[in-house]
């Protein structure tokens, strides 16, 4: 195994990956599972059988410092009006796939066996699924949830499982029959950039590169500084993507001319995605008991009937559903990662946007259903 504090051999291997899933990218091959699919796979497989740790200091580095930069460069180019007038619909989204894995988890403790501690299991899982394992940790604290064993299995789950949805959704939103299916609208989802003639375009200067950066890495340090102000960290994504949206829109004319900056975001967020799987423990989540294993299988059921549903009910598009399903499940990196991925410009922050206010409804959710199932706040 490659040892967890050697930097410059991890990210041979991770780097390996991404440009691996990169050229699978531009096969036939890949159109159908995507690179991402094979860098997740390819992490968690590198993780499994011993070859990299599934926890290391340049991990960290990488989600502290690179996934803010990448979502803050793709934002560049976003229009503010644009943002919030699809903003909302992805927050229809959002709402419904709530509501889905918040039942799930209730009908889960009904139909399910989950020993002593039902009512916090189920309170810190319906609070991970409604914006991410920030909210875990924060309800499992709220209720005092100290059986060790049963968190750490939890959370073993939540990690694999979590990831296995996150590449199902990778993949379900490449598939033909559900872009046929949930087609309204999907035009407006990718924003000017996109739709403009790339063989005309000016080619990438360092330049270019290096301002795109500079402006990216300022609005991080500013924006990290807010939230500290602001007393706590979370709010960051927050202000990144308001800061950046307001740039974009009043300063189009100045970003307009910039260009590359969505390859550098693209190499950030491969990254982000292979330590994403090499975090996935999957022997810890085998050894979990099989009832916590299933109520998230069924949490994630309902969350998706939900929001089909309501895709169904409010014509939103096949984009639309993909990163609102993940704002609810995973959180606001991995809904922004998404839509970077897939360069679904106009989606980013509507994903960063509604993923923040899981932040904000998945504790209330956590300790709601933790009472409504008997359970005493001391």
């Amino acid at each position: 195994m490659i040892a967890a504090d050697n930097i410059f051999g991890l990210l041979a291997v991770l780097l390996s990956l991404c440009a691996l899933a990169a050229l699978v990218d531009t096969t036939p091959v890949g159109k159908r599972i995507t690179g991402l699919g094979v860098l997740l796979f390819g992490a968690i497989a590198a993780s499994h059988f011993g070859l990299i740790p599934h926890a290391a200091p340049v991990y960290g580095a990488i989600w502290t410092y690179l996934v803010p930069l990448a979502i803050a460069l793709f934002l560049l180019k976003a229009d503010l009006f644009r943002v919030f007038s699809e903003g909302g619909r992805v927050l229809i989204a959002f709402l419904a796939g709530m509501v889905g894995a918040s039942a799930g988890a209730l009908l889960g403790a009904l139909l399910l066996d989950l020993g002593p501690h039902e009512p916090g299991i189920a309170a810190v899982f319906s609070a991970t699924y409604t914006g991410g394992s920030l909210n875990f940790v924060a309800v499992a604290e709220a209720i005092q949830f100290e059986d060790e064993s049963q968190l750490a299995a939890a959370l073993a789950i939540d990690n694999v499982l979590g990831v296995g949805f996150i590449l199902m959704m990778n993949l379900a939103a490449g598939w033909s029959l559900l872009q046929k299916r949930f087609a309204w609208r999907a035009d407006s989802i990718w924003g000017d950039n996109d739709s403009t003639d790339t063989a005309n375009a000016e080619p990438y200067t360092l330049d270019h590169l290096l301002t795109a950066l500079a402006l990216a890495a300022i609005v991080v340090a500013l924006s990290n500084w807010l939230a500290g102000l602001l007393g706590g960290d979370q709010y960051a994504l927050l202000i990144i993507t308001v800061v950046m949206t307001a740039i974009a829109t009043f300063g189009r004319r100045f970003v307009s001319k910039l260009r590359g900056e969505d390859l550098i975001a693209m190499i950030f967020m491969y990254l982000f995605f292979t330590i994403i799987g090499a975090g996935a423990d999957i022997n810890a989540m085998l050894s979990a008991a099989p009832a916590l294993f299933a109520v998230v299988l069924l949490i994630f059921a309902v969350h998706l009937l939900a929001l089909f549903a309501a895709g169904v009910l409010f014509r939103l598009n096949y984009a639309e559903l993909a990163v609102a399903s993940l704002a609810c499940i995973a959180g606001p990196p991995i809904a922004a990662a998404i839509a970077i991925l897939f360069k679904w410009r106009n989606l980013v922050a509507p994903g960063i946007l509604t993923g923040v206010l899981g932040y904000v409804l998945g504790n209330f959710i956590g300790v709601g259903i933790f009472a409504m199932l008997g359970g005493s706040l001391q």
